[in-house]
């Protein structure tokens, strides 16, 4: 009985040694293991005993894998096959392709990329006056980006509220809206995308009860650096504008342009500027456009504070009702 439990361990030990991966050096010596990872000329072999070791690709004299290993070329190639050693400087490889030159490999069992992820960030405003004036205002600024390789979802939202009581009196409305914007970009190469993109606004004091634009266009990356990135899209655009009055409600196709830009001053403040048009293609009196200018500061790595500049032009607003409004905002938010 312990002679077979002795040829047994040795039977077990000899499949596990068996069952790995090999990688002679060039001085003759020879690790056994499991590839992990091969990249920028290093590779990875994790051993049952010594743990992870790296080895320079130069130094390699031959190079076995037990099972399949992915391997990613420097044109952006894929397979997954067994390698059976190095000769002339190249893997030979089990299946339908006999040999690879090691040159054209890029990485080896590469890491997944990480699943695309939403950035952005919440702010607040706020203010409460008591004494000779009482005022109350609150406001919410919400906004976030999810990127992966080939598309690019925009979401951003905002809300502003705000009452006066003069003495003796009730509270009293004088600011009030809300608005929401949702935008879809589908890279067609490194510079250029195909975009969708829809856009809702409520004004109280504006008379809006509604202005709703949605529409298609195309997109140009001018400039995606580490420091800047400038965007500028056209296209076409549906915009409908119900008013809280009883003024008629307007609706036509428009052309829509606009242009984005941010720029890193430096590592905690950047700077943003974007305007977005909707001149009609049905009257060239209807014209409505937005302008927004914004200093954002991170004061810790989570917390920001934020100065934008707003402006709203409609060239046909409400009757009575001036063609702009200008907005400073300060808030203090959160980045995620």
């Amino acid at each position: 009985m312990h002679l077979f439990r002795t040829l047994a361990v040795c039977a077990a030990t000899a499949t596990f040694a068996v069952a790995q991966d090999r990688v002679t050096l060039s001085n003759g010596d020879t690790i056994t293991g499991k590839i992990k990872t091969m990249a920028d000329g290093v590779v990875v072999v994790e051993s049952p005993v010594l743990g992870d070791i790296e080895v320079k690709l130069s130094e390699i004299e031959n190079l076995v894998s037990e099972s399949q290993v992915a391997l990613e070329t420097v044109n952006g190639e894929t397979f997954r096959r067994r390698i059976a050693g190095i000769e002339n400087k190249s893997l030979r490889l089990d299946g339908d392709i006999p040999a690879l030159a090691i040159d054209s490999i890029s990485r080896m069992n590469p890491p997944k990329d990480p699943p695309p992820s939403w950035k952005g960030s919440l702010s607040f405003t706020g203010l409460w006056m008591d004494g000779n004036t009482r005022r109350r205002t609150v406001g919410l600024i919400g906004e976030a980006v999810r990127r992966s390789e080939i598309d690019r979802v925009s979401f951003d939202t905002f809300w502003d509220y705000a009452e006066d009581k003069p003495s003796g009196q009730a509270w009293v409305l004088n600011q009030r809206r809300a608005g929401a914007g949702l935008k879809y970009d589908y890279f067609l190469n490194e510079r250029w995308y195909a975009l969708a993109t829809t856009r809702v606004l409520a004004d109280t004091f504006a008379d809006i009860d509604l202005r709703f634009t949605a529409g298609t266009g195309i997109g140009y990356t001018v400039i995606d650096n580490a420091q800047t990135t400038l965007n500028a899209e056209a296209g076409l655009s549906y915009l409908d504008e119900t008013y809280r009055s009883a003024a008629p409600s307007t609706a036509y196709l428009a052309a829509r342009v606009a242009y984005k830009l941010t720029h890193e001053i430096n590592e905690r403040t950047r700077f943003n500027h974007s305007v977005e048009a909707f001149p009609s293609l049905e009257d060239k009196r209807d014209v409505y456009l937005q302008c927004r200018a914004e200093l954002v500061n991170n004061l810790t790595d989570n917390m920001i504070a934020s100065l934008a500049w707003i402006m709203d032009y409609d060239n046909t607003p409400s009757p009575g009702l001036k063609r702009y409004d200008h907005r400073v905002m300060l808030s203090i938010g959160w980045s995620f």
